[in-house]
């Protein structure tokens, strides 16, 4: 493509093209970066379509192409395309559908969020973290709009209104703790345990395997997410050594003999019924039924909630091994050799861990 250049004497942007033989020169009078832009339509209109003013580029089109650049940057499986790809088809493509990308303005998307509602019950309102994530789609879209010359930048920014609920965290408290450790039958009660005992994702304990488990250190390495992909984590922090309490060791150990007995010759520990890995959609399932039984709060992010909340306020962890724990740590090398020193640290805060949540099984009623 001819680049655009500016004409000081004749104050005007320039692109001197050719196409087949022909050649034909563009210009805008418009000043800065919006008369580059035009120059640069009006060349790609002539070139790709023949005529001198650009195709009007739909939202519908903007999306589909939008989404093409998010799969290729992080996959279709990643968490960033499945939120994209949810945001656009459930708010902005029934809103803005046939409507030309270069004439929504900062006011109507705006006015989209403004009055965004669930897509299930018109009668709700949706939460902040909602509306904040379809916001942030909203942004991720008019840049990859604005890189590619299909509009214009935005004077302003996008705002979330007053009156939208925070949703809490739902927690596990010392009585649903207690419940929670009776016996089950349930096959994936194990893994619950260990989600509740280690501050894993539901999707990191499904993911873990036999090798994983060394010296009493829990190797994080992979992750099944609710497309049943193995994938590595939520983020780069999510691949991570932790220390495994004991009394996580012994429910590990356990399942993996109950695995053994019922024949299932699997290198994943919390399994399918077949041995292949398990999936999170059994899991809730699962949970559910326990939440049902057991008269438990949440759904089975509340286990890794509740572990921040347990450790935090009542073992004294540092707030730096509690990020390390968790895979928020931007700074931890989760790939290096542990010396002995760190270790005996990492031991530590293992035996911390196991005495508190031992003293919360043990309390009276």
């Amino acid at each position: 493509m001819p680049k655009a250049y500016y004409d000081d004497a004749r104050k005007r942007w320039v692109i001197d093209g050719q196409k087949d033989g022909v050649r034909k020169i563009f210009t805008s009078t418009k000043k800065g970066l919006s008369g580059k832009r035009e120059v640069i339509s009006k060349y790609e209109a002539w070139r790709d379509y023949g005529g001198d003013n650009p195709a009007p580029i739909t939202v519908e089109k903007a999306v589909e192409l939008f989404l093409e650049d998010v799969c290729t940057r992080y996959g279709k499986d990643s968490e960033s395309y499945r939120g994209a790809e949810i945001y656009t088809r459930v708010y902005i493509l029934p809103a803005f559908r046939h409507k030309a990308i270069a004439s929504v303005k900062l006011s109507d998307w705006q006015s989209l969020i403004n009055h965004a509602k669930p897509h299930s019950n018109q009668t709700e309102v949706l939460s902040k973290k909602t509306l904040k994530n379809l916001r942030s789609v909203i942004n991720r879209l008019q840049k990859y709009c604005y890189n590619n010359y299909y509009t214009e930048a935005w004077r302003g920014e996008l705002y979330i209104p007053e009156g939208h609920p925070t949703i809490g965290k739902e927690i596990l408290q010392p009585a649903d703790i207690q419940r929670l450790f009776e016996p089950s039958n349930l096959w994936y009660h194990p893994c619950f345990l260990v989600m509740m005992l280690c501050g894993l994702r539901p999707g990191e304990c499904l993911g873990l395997q036999v090798d994983d488990i060394k010296d009493g250190i829990i190797h994080v390495r992979r992750a099944i997410n609710d497309s049943n992909q193995i994938t590595h984590g939520k983020n780069r922090n999510a691949i991570r050594d932790i220390p495994a309490p004991k009394q996580a060791l012994e429910i590990i150990n356990k399942t993996i003999e109950r695995n053994k007995s019922c024949g299932l010759q699997t290198k994943w520990i919390f399994c399918g019924y077949s041995g292949e890995h398990g999936n999170q959609s059994t899991l809730r399932t699962q949970w559910y039924i326990l939440k049902r039984e057991r008269d438990l709060p949440g759904c089975p992010y509340a286990l890794r909630h509740t572990f921040v909340s347990i450790v935090s306020a009542q073992s004294h962890i540092s707030e730096g091994n509690l990020k390390m724990l968790l895979g928020h740590s931007k700074s931890m090398d989760t790939y290096g050799v542990y010396n002995h020193s760190v270790d005996g640290e990492l031991q530590k805060t293992a035996a911390v861990i196991d005495t508190t949540f031992e003293k919360i099984r043990k309390a009276a009623p």
